[in-house]
């Protein structure tokens, strides 16, 4: 592979490097930090993969990648003795309610083709590094979750802090009323569990193995207020980090539609975010059926690959592989248009139910 730098005979390596004698009980595990807690930091305190903003020294998106998985967790990418890039994934949005774009991600893909791996060396920024099992994140294809159905997860957002952040510390009388009103928003969680000895701590930070999962690890910002990101057994992935992954394990595991044991099998990260399920159960709704068919199997990654490269044979069109919307961009656009719709449905009735209220007073005493 190092003679002929080419996808096939990339492809040909890795095919001979796993086929060998040493890898017949190995289990593949992933690489997941838990990032320090900042004051200010959006994605304080959560769970994801190494990586940062791209320099003006950075030639390109696999140097930014490398550099930052060096400056954070002391590995060297570019070892060619230990690490192999395998390619990179559609690029994921970060995207915040009512904020918008934040941010577009880069996701590159490594695999470790050394037999030891190198000792990591956690900046200030990470908390901690944990090597997870690949089988236990496959899981989720033949026990995928409902919303609000057991094994249901969520993250809640708080959605009035996320539009009024400047009153979430304050919060006025009309900032508790329009949380009850609007309530939450629910993002699906995939828990993750980790060993000690497959996990590195930052000195300054350590999990007690007698501590309980509710006294530990618990993000400081006010949208995300007493959520658990993490406890001393499992990590909480979800958001973008999830999406990420969702895109990784539908092109690693490219399973048919027709074998899939479940057919319920959406993606690694459904279901979309839910809102509150009383108040607004009908947004719930008619956002879960369009998921279905958004995500539905057979418009999933790898059977849905070719309809951004057909359309175009732009560097932009092979590297965004996806013929639609990212996972979360995919549902605010959906929600921008239930949403207002469930509004002006519930003041109608409303209305109608005060007149009709009215009505039936003003015939019975006058």
């Amino acid at each position: 592979y190092a003679q002929d730098n080419s996808a096939a005979a990339l492809v040909q390596a890795l095919d001979e490097f796993l086929s060998s004698p040493g890898f017949k009980n190995a289990r593949a595990q992933m690489l997941f930090i838990l990032r320090a807690k900042y004051p200010g930091d959006p994605w304080s305190g959560q769970i994801g993969f190494p990586g940062g903003k791209q320099d003006a020294t950075d030639k390109s998106d696999q140097e930014t990648a490398e550099r930052e998985t060096m400056e954070e967790l002391g590995l060297d990418l570019r070892d060619a003795d230990s690490f192999v890039r395998m390619g990179l994934l559609d690029d994921a949005q970060a995207y915040l309610l009512f904020k918008g774009v934040k941010m577009a991600i880069s996701p590159q893909v490594y695999l470790q083709i050394s037999e030891h791996t190198p000792g990591l060396d956690l900046s200030d920024e990470v908390a901690s590094a944990h090597w997870v099992d690949f089988g236990q994140i496959l899981q989720r294809i033949d026990c995928p979750v409902q919303p609000f159905a057991n094994g249901y997860l969520p993250i809640p957002a708080n959605i009035t802090a996320r539009m009024f952040p400047t009153y979430a510390g304050m919060k006025p009388l009309w900032f508790r009323i329009l949380s009850k009103v609007l309530g939450k928003l629910y993002y699906t969680v995939l828990p993750l569990g980790f060993t000690q000895e497959n996990s590195t701590m930052h000195t300054a930070i350590q999990f007690d193995s007698d501590t309980e999962a509710e006294e530990t690890t618990v993000v400081g910002s006010l949208e995300y207020e007493g959520c658990q990101f993490a406890s001393n057994s499992e990590l909480y992935l979800w958001g973008v980090s999830l999406e990420m992954l969702s895109y990784l394990v539908d092109l690693a595991l490219p399973v048919a539609p027709s074998d899939l044991v479940v057919r319920r099998y959406y993606s690694l990260g459904s279901p979309w975010p839910q809102m509150d399920p009383l108040i607004w159960a009908d947004v719930n709704f008619v956002t879960n059926i369009v998921h279905r068919f958004l995500w539905s199997p057979y418009r999933r990654k790898p059977w849905h690959i070719k309809t951004k490269r057909e359309q175009s044979g732009s560097d932009v069109g092979s590297r965004r592989i996806c013929g639609s919307d990212s996972f979360f961009i995919s549902y605010f656009r959906i929600l921008s248009v239930v949403f207002p719709i469930s509004c002006l449905t519930k003041l109608a009735l409303l209305y109608l139910s005060s007149k009709a209220l009215h009505n039936l007073i003003v015939s019975r005493w006058f």
